[in-house]
């Protein structure tokens, strides 16, 4: 009986040890793989993030063995092969399929998307408000120079606040510029290298704002 038991244990243990691999095999296992979020249409130069939804959710799978591909590289480039979320570029109209699958399994879930052309906005009535706003800056810095402090207290400090007043107000106009050519870029109705481009100008009106800010204080002082 003894010997029995002896034999018998080995192969219980082998059992329950094959029992546990099993299940937690079972629990790894991933049984379905998409693609998150309603992403149809981009323009061209617009990037995107696309992000994935593994089931069940105690599925085990390594980034490295999560694969995107576009079926038109030429239109739409994936920046980011191997991974659970990617990014992707628009290139130049036209339409792609992007397909994310997990190796060594058949599971794999496509998105049709297509670029379009950037939509006609007037990149230019932006650059001409940014550039009144810069020229407006410089004539606020060039007054700020010529002008003589007046007497008292009171009186150079109303002054200061004066040019203050024009600086913020300037300042304020060019922070909502900068929200909307930030929203037309997100909705894809800016390309990138227009963004890029306003962005830059953006900058040179601001630094004209902190000329000006800079200059009037070392000339009245600080009020504050």
């Amino acid at each position: 009986m003894r010997n029995n038991a002896k034999k018998l244990f080995p192969l219980l243990l082998t059992f329950i040890m094959l029992l546990s691999l099993s299940v937690t095999a079972s629990a790894a296992a991933a049984k379905k793989i998409s693609i998150t979020g309603t992403l149809k249409t981009m323009v061209v130069g617009q990037k995107n993030e696309l992000d994935t939804k593994i089931t069940p959710k105690s599925a085990k799978v390594r980034d490295k063995n999560i694969v995107w591909t576009s079926s038109n590289p030429k239109v739409i480039r994936i920046l980011e092969n191997y991974d659970d979320e990617t990014e992707i570029k628009a290139l130049k109209a036209g339409t792609a399929t992007i397909t994310v699958s997990i190796r060594g399994t058949n599971l794999k879930a496509s998105k049709k998307i297509t670029v379009k052309n950037s939509s006609a906005v007037s990149v230019s009535s932006y650059t001409k408000k940014i550039s009144s706003c810069t020229e407006n800056l410089k004539d606020i810095y060039n007054s700020i120079k010529k002008a003589t402090v007046k007497s008292g207290y009171s009186a150079a400090r109303r002054q200061a606040q004066t040019y203050e007043n024009k600086i913020e107000k300037i300042e304020d106009q060019l922070d909502e510029l900068e929200d909307t050519i930030k929203s037309l870029y997100r909705s894809g109705k800016l390309t990138a290298s227009q963004y890029n481009s306003l962005k830059k100008k953006l900058k040179s009106a601001d630094s004209y704002a902190d000329k000006a800010e800079d200059y009037l204080e070392r000339k009245f002082g600080d009020f504050d």
